[in-house]
């Protein structure tokens, strides 16, 4: 009879420690979620970014060229 409580106490205990491990796991996974949401959010911000600078650069040449044109008409 000591020995199906001990068991019983076991499965307890190891119940416990395996909710406790799957919940630490939840929330580390949650972390990692949103870390990895915000990186997405991030990347997209400097893909806008690039593109707006890269839409400068070009733009700047052009204008210099129809300057140059207009002041050699």
């Amino acid at each position: 009879m000591a020995d199906d409580n001990d068991n019983g106490n076991n499965w307890e205990q190891h119940r416990k420690f395996v909710v406790n491990t799957l919940e630490r796991h939840e929330q580390r996974l949650n972390e990692i979620h949103d870390l990895q949401r915000e990186t997405l959010v991030a990347i997209a911000t400097l893909k806008v970014k690039s593109g707006v600078w890269g839409a400068i650069a070009g733009a700047v040449p052009v204008a210099i060229l129809i300057a140059i044109y207009l002041c050699t008409r």
